[in-house]
C-alpha cells in the first residue's frame, strides 16, 4: 500500500505449500530478518483457502494468521490476521485483476483493502520463460498505519522524546490521531515485472516493483500536526521455488 517505516526490514522468506487437486490449499511460512544488528524470525503466517478456474476466470479466497514478534517495526506490525479474495480474467490481450482484503488488527480496528491490477503475459512457446509487465492501484483505510505511528514511530522505538519507565516499560504519546485513518482512498500505484523461468521442478522468479505511495496522512501528536512527507520505492524480491507431484 506504498506505506513504509524508516528502517529497512530485508526478510529471507521460506515457505511450504501443500496444493490439493480440488483447489484447496495449505501454507505454512516464515519471515526472517537478515538484518545484522536484528538477526530474528520477525514473521509467522499460516495460510488456508481454495482457488478455481472457470474458464477465462481464475479466483483465490484464503485466510491468512499473523504471529509477529514483538520487536517487529514493519508497517503491518499490528495485523493479526486477513481475509483476501481475488478474481482475475484472462481477456488474452490483457489480464485484469480485482483482490478485496480486509486486515484485522490487534486493537480491534479493521481496515478494508482494494486492488486492481492489468498485465500482460509474454511467454516463450515452451511455457518455460514468462514476463509480466503490470500496473496496479491500490485503495484502503489507514487504521494500521495510524497504530505503527502510536507504536513505532513515536512510541519507544521512535527517539521522539519517548523514553521507558522505571520498570522498562515504554512510554507512549498520550494523543496521536491521523486524520485520514477511517477515510477510503488511494493508497499507492505500483509498476512491477515479473520474471519467471521453470527448469523441470524447479521455478526461478524476480520481482522488482517500484511503490509510489499517495494520500499524505496528517498527524496530531499531543495537539501539534504534522504532514507525513511520502517518498517512491522501489524493492525487489528473488525466489527459487521446487514442486513435488
Amino acid at each position: 500500500m506504498g506505506g513504509k517505516d524508516s528502517i529497512s526490514a530485508p526478510y529471507l522468506y521460506p515457505s511450504l505449500i501443500y496444493h490439493h487437486k480440488s483447489g484447496l490449499y495449505a501454507k505454512g511460512s516464515l519471515s526472517y530478518l537478515t538484518k545484522s544488528d536484528e538477526s530474528r524470525i520477525d514473521l509467522y503466517l499460516l495460510t488456508a483457502g481454495i482457488d478455481f478456474n472457470i474458464k477465462n476466470f481464475y479466483g483465490d479466497i484464503s485466510g491468512t494468521k499473523y504471529f509477529f514478534n514483538d520487536k517487529s517495526y514493519t508497517v503491518i506490525s499490528g495485523v493479526e490476521a486477513d481475509i483476501t479474495a481475488t478474481l482475475l480474467y484472462d481477456f488474452k490481450i490483457v489480464d485484469v485483476s480485482l483482490a478485496a482484503s480486509t486486515y484485522l488488527s490487534k486493537n480491534s480496528t479493521n481496515d478494508f483493502f482494494l486492488s486492481s491490477e492489468i498485465s500482460h503475459d509474454f511467454t516463450t512457446s515452451d511455457k518455460a520463460f514468462q514476463i509480466s509487465p503490470t500496473a496496479g492501484v491500490y485503495f484502503g483505510s489507514q487504521n494500521i498505519y495510524e497504530q505503527y505511528y502510536i507504536y513505532n514511530r513515536f512510541g519507544s522505538r521512535s527517539g521522539f522524546g519517548h523514553g521507558n519507565g522505571p520498570g522498562g516499560e515504554p512510554i507512549i504519546t498520550t494523543e496521536i490521531v491521523l486524520e485520514e485513518s477511517e477515510k477510503f482512498g488511494v493508497m499507492a500505484y505500483e509498476f512491477s515485472l515479473p520474471i519467471w523461468y521453470t527448469n523441470n521442478s524447479f521455478t526461478f522468479s524476480f520481482l522488482p516493483v517500484l511503490a509510489i505511495p499517495q494520500n499524505e496522512a496528517t498527524l496530531t501528536v499531543d495537539g501539534e500536526v504534522f504532514k507525513e512527507e511520502l517518498d517512491e520505492t522501489f524493492y525487489w524480491m528473488m525466489g527459487i521455488a521446487y514442486r513435488f507431484d
